[in-house]
């Protein structure tokens, strides 16, 4: 009988009990048997230190990692992927690893499935399946289907990087986070940067096969609470962590093994990609009155040409500028819509609008 090959994985927790007890559940309930579970208590709190010592103490693949005090840092709110994580991969044995927040959920046959996509083809050296947006109560919000993931059962890891790069977003759009990858392979990259999404996509994936299951499902819960959302709006869009990227992991001397130009124009447009997203959050930031977090951003990535040409095409683009005013524009629109049906055709998002309106 052949051997099942051990997987694992780890689960970051801090304050949200209820939520934590969904995805450790669903961890437990996963069809493929060979299964290490590492739960990391970065400081958590009472209610979820009893828990996980519980559950360590009922269920033998358990183990437990603990941080007396929270990994986290005003000055690098980060901090705790490059810790945590990092201290977690260390003490694993499996030989796929896959890391989740405390508020995402796998289908219970997701492991079973990622690791068929590795046995399938000697190849392969990162694994995803599909990502299905929830809401913080659990109903599904989006699936984001194949029209943006048109890649095969397995591709060139490259091709997807590069396509994600250029914006096309054709092959690949996830979170960069939603790899399962080769222990040895993450080991030997550099484990889980500051950066973690782009290090994964643009450090790690295009140097192998990646492997794709449309029908494996990660339940990516979206909500107010969330990190990434908090941050955002304090004006911590991790520009630093993003542009330190290409110096820790010397990411154009990586990329030379496809040759010495095309390194090159993956630095130029990673830099480009950095700079588009933190326009496009200061945009956003301003146009809801954040004027704080919008200067913090501006601080970080304002002397870059770039991005003053992105912010003013995200300042003229109705997506951003409409949404913040919609309390005080909506009911003249309405009223505008009606007498004037031609008005919504001006752009597609006040077509869309219209259509929900009327």
């Amino acid at each position: 009988m052949k051997r099942q090959p051990l997987f694992t994985a780890m689960v970051h927790t801090f304050n949200r009990p209820e939520l934590l007890k969904l995805s450790v559940e669903a961890l437990q309930r996963q069809t493929y048997s060979n299964l290490e579970i590492i739960l990391i208590n970065n400081g958590a709190i009472p209610e979820i230190v009893e828990y996980i010592n519980d559950i360590a103490s009922l269920d033998n693949r358990v183990k437990l990692l603990h941080f007396q005090e929270n990994q986290y840092s005003v000055k690098d709110p980060l901090k705790y992927v490059h810790v945590c994580w990092n201290a977690a991969l260390a003490e694993s044995t499996g030989e796929y690893v896959w890391v989740q927040q405390d508020d995402d959920i796998l289908a219970d046959d997701y492991a079973e499935k990622m690791v068929a996509l590795f046995q399938g083809d000697p190849e392969c050296t990162t694994a995803a399946g599909l990502p299905v947006s929830i809401g913080i109560d659990g109903r599904v919000n989006e699936v984001i289907n194949n029209e943006v993931n048109l890649r095969s059962r397995y591709s060139d890891g490259r091709e997807i990087a590069w396509d994600y790069l250029l914006g096309s977003q054709r092959l690949f759009s996830a979170p960069g986070t939603i790899f399962t990858i080769k222990r040895d392979v993450l080991i030997e990259a550099g484990g889980y940067h500051r950066a973690i999404e782009d290090s994964q996509i643009y450090g790690i994936v295009p140097f192998g096969t990646t492997g794709f299951d449309p029908t494996a499902l990660f339940y990516w819960r979206h909500h107010d609470g969330q990190h990434n959302r908090q941050l955002t709006r304090t004006g911590d869009i991790g520009i630093d962590n993003a542009l330190a990227l290409l110096n820790d992991w010397q990411l154009e001397q990586r990329w030379r093994v496809f040759g010495a130009d095309i390194a090159r124009e993956v630095v130029r447009s990673y830099k480009r990609k950095v700079n588009n997203g933190a326009a496009r959050w200061f945009v956003i930031n301003l146009y809801a009155f954040r004027l704080r977090p919008a200067f913090r951003i501006m601080q970080k990535a304002g002397t870059c040409e770039h991005f003053w040409i992105s912010a003013l095409a995200h300042a003229l683009n109705p997506r951003f500028f409409v949404k913040p005013i919609a309390p005080v524009i909506k009911p003249p629109l309405k009223a505008l819509f009606r007498i004037v049906p031609g008005l919504a055709k001006l752009t597609p998002e006040l077509s869309a609008k219209a259509d929900r309106w009327i």
